[in-house]
């Protein structure tokens, strides 16, 4: 399979130094062969300045688009060049869009009209467009594929990431608890963005590897084994005030100072068994915390930590 690589770095910008850079472009073309990566941004920029040379090193083209024009010219701009490539080079199969932001989702449905696989790399928890997300035949959280080089995360004896180790209970939770979050933001709890919000909650969860043909089978068993019902077109609770954060996440937070200090994931990662939760990371289990509002994480170099928010 033949990739291309499409990044808008300014709205992806990951730390300053190769071993990012080299991360993200590995895992994007993992299966497959890199034929050509673009860069987007205005390089004159101090913060993505020096990302530039990174960039050009891995054979990236980098596109000049300066603030000084208006956004939606830009966004255009990117978009007409993300298109032209399918025309250049029709052996490309798959893309990858290193960005969240929601403009760019003509650019999607014009590679999936010629019949590309789609995946979106983005800062998920802080400005995933969660149309572009639903677009895409999938979505990474760039910072899930940032390697730790440390005696916390071996990588040598990582569970491999095509293994699905979210169980039907894992999904039945996560079923509920995404409702009950679309109902706390006033949100229509529609099937289709049910389903796409369950995906950005957890990317793991896919009907077909837990044993379903379609999402509508597995709906009607999850709402055999769970208080959900389905009234007037929408998934509703059958009490509103029941509780629907999984106990996963209220272990997590049982473990954190309620002072809001800053906790080094490795001292706190092996206290909770996150892989009887469907995760075979802790970082993930941080991550899909932290979408939801629960802590607020930061990085120094390859140290991770995290704290109530």
């Amino acid at each position: 399979m033949n990739v291309g690589i499409l990044w808008d770095i300014e709205n992806v910008t990951p730390p300053v130094g190769t071993n990012y850079v080299q991360a993200i472009i590995d895992k994007d073309s993992k299966g497959g062969r890199l034929s050509y990566a673009m860069a987007f941004g205005d390089w004159n920029e101090e913060n993505i300045k020096k990302i530039a040379y990174e960039l050009s090193a891995n054979n990236f083209e980098l596109v000049h688009t300066p603030h000084q024009n208006k956004k939606n010219s830009a966004d255009m701009f990117l978009i007409a060049n993300g298109v032209e490539l399918i025309f250049k080079y029709p052996h490309i199969d798959r893309f990858i869009l290193i960005s969240g932001d929601g403009d760019f989702r003509p650019l999607l449905l014009a590679l999936k009209k010629y019949g590309k696989k789609t995946i979106v790399v983005c800062d998920i928890s802080k400005n995933a467009s969660e149309e572009l997300v639903k677009m895409a035949d999938n979505a990474i959280d760039y910072r899930e594929i940032i390697k730790e080089m440390d005696e916390f995360e071996d990588i040598s004896t990582e569970i491999d990431e095509n293994e699905n180790t979210l169980t039907k209970e894992n999904a039945f939770e996560l079923f509920k608890e995404t409702i009950g979050i679309l109902i706390q933001e006033n949100k229509k709890t529609v099937s289709t963005t049910v389903k796409t919000r369950m995906q950005l909650l957890n990317n793991q969860f896919n009907e077909n590897k837990l044993g379903y043909s379609t999402w509508r089978e597995f709906v009607e068993d999850a709402k055999s084994h769970t208080s959900i019902k389905f009234e007037d077109g929408l998934f509703v609770l059958n009490n509103s005030e029941e509780k629907t954060i999984p106990i996963i996440f209220e272990q997590l937070l049982n473990y954190l100072p309620g002072n809001k200090e800053w906790v080094l994931f490795n001292q706190i990662g092996d206290k909770i068994n996150y892989k009887g939760s469907g995760y075979n990371k802790f970082k993930k289990l941080a991550l899909d915390a932290e979408m939801r509002g629960y802590v607020e994480i930061k990085n120094v170099g390859l140290d991770w930590s995290m704290k109530r928010k």
